[in-house]
C-alpha cells in the first residue's frame, strides 16, 4: 500500500472519523460539431466526519496527468501518468442522535449517505443537501421459533455498502450470535416508550414521551426507496463485537452476522497493544456465487489490514 497523499484535519484539534467516496454529476452544455449537446460530468469526492464536533468536510479529489519521461503530454501513444491530491472545497455542520459521527458510507443507487453515531440508529443523508431524510434503528431477532423477540442493535460503527451480485447467504445465523445484552434494548410494545412499527420497521427516531409515530415515518414502502436489489447490503463493525453484520438497506434488519474473531484474536491483540475491529473497504472486485464478496478489513491500531472472502 502506498500512500499518495497525507492531509492534516483543520482546525487541529478536530477528531477525524468515517470517510467515503461518493460523486456527483454536473451536467454541461458543449459544442460538437457545430451542434450544442448536453453532457454529463461526474466529480469524485471525499466526504469526511468528525466524531464530537459535528463538522463534516467535503474534499474534491482532482487528477494530475503529468508528462512523461520523453515530455509528451497525456493522451499521446506513451501512456501518461496520472497522480491524485485533495482540495477541500466544503466544510458542514451536522447532528445525530447522540450528537457524534462515527461511521458514513455512500449509496449510489438512491444518492443517499448512510451515517452511523454509535447508537442503534442510521441516519440517512441526500447526498446533494446532507438534508436528513429518514432515520432507522438497527434490529436483529432474538430467541427461537417458539419464543422470539425484535431488539435495537447500539453500538453500531463503520458502515459500508456493497452488493453481493448473488444470492449466496454466507455467515451465520442472526439468532446464534452470542451478544450481551448491554448491546440490546428490547423493542416495546404499544403504550410503551417506543411505537411497535417505529421500532421493529426502524424508521424514526421517537421522542422520549410516549408517541405514536405518523405514517410518513413509518412507512417502509420500498416505492420510497427504489433502486436496490435482493443482493445490496449495508454492512457495520458493532463496537468491541469481532463480527460484521449484514444490514438490510431498507428495513434496517440485521440478516447476517459474520464472525471474525479469528482473522486477529482478541489476546493476540492484548500483547500487541491493539484495539477493536473497526474498518471496511470493498477492493473492487466484482463478487459471485462462487467466489463470495472480497473486503479489506482492520481496526485500531492494527499493524495490517486483512483481505478477506465473504463466503458459506
Amino acid at each position: 500500500m502506498k500512500t499518495l497523499e497525507r492531509r492534516v484535519v483543520e482546525p487541529r484539534h478536530l477528531f477525524g472519523e468515517g470517510i467515503a467516496c461518493y460523486y456527483v454529476d454536473h451536467r454541461r452544455l458543449s459544442d460538437s460539431d457545430s451542434e450544442v449537446v448536453e453532457e454529463v460530468v461526474r466529480e469524485h469526492r471525499l466526504i469526511q466526519l468528525t466524531w464530537k464536533d459535528n463538522i463534516g468536510m467535503i474534499y474534491r479529489i482532482i487528477n494530475h496527468h503529468n508528462r512523461n519521461d520523453n515530455g509528451t503530454e497525456a493522451g499521446s501513444e506513451e501512456l501518461p501518468t496520472t497522480t491524485e491530491s485533495l482540495e477541500l472545497i466544503d466544510t458542514f455542520k451536522f447532528d445525530t442522535h447522540t450528537g457524534e459521527g462515527w461511521g458514513i458510507t455512500f449509496v449510489p443507487h438512491t444518492k443517499e449517505f448512510y451515517v452511523s453515531d454509535g447508537s442503534e440508529y442510521i441516519h440517512v443523508w441526500d447526498v446533494e443537501t446532507l438534508v436528513e431524510k429518514r432515520r432507522m434503528a438497527v434490529t436483529l431477532e432474538r430467541g427461537d421459533e417458539s419464543s422470539s423477540s425484535t431488539v435495537r442493535l447500539k453500538y453500531v460503527n463503520e458502515l459500508e455498502f456493497v452488493d453481493f451480485n448473488s444470492k449466496n447467504k454466507c455467515g451465520g445465523d442472526v439468532k446464534d450470535w452470542d451478544i450481551h445484552d448491554v448491546y440490546l434494548e428490547q423493542c416495546q410494545g404499544e403504550g410503551d416508550e417506543y411505537d411497535e412499527q417505529t421500532c421493529s420497521s426502524g424508521n424514526s427516531e421517537s421522542t422520549t414521551t410516549t408517541t405514536t409515530a405518523t405514517n410518513e415515518e413509518c412507512s417502509n414502502d420500498e416505492n420510497n426507496h427504489t433502486g436496490f436489489t435482493s443482493t445490496m447490503s449495508i454492512l457495520a463493525n458493532v463496537w468491541y463485537q469481532d463480527v460484521l453484520i449484514r444490514i438490510d438497506p431498507v428495513t434496517a434488519k440485521v440478516t447476517r452476522v459474520y464472525d471474525l474473531s479469528d482473522i486477529y484474536p482478541y489476546e493476540q491483540r492484548k500483547k500487541d497493544g491493539a484495539d477493536c475491529l473497526n474498518g471496511i473497504s470493498v477492493t473492487g472486485k466484482e463478487s459471485n456465487e462462487e467466489e463470495g464478496l472480497e473486503l479489506w478489513v482492520t481496526g485500531k491500531l492494527w499493524p495490517k489490514m486483512y483481505r478477506i472472502r465473504l463466503i458459506d
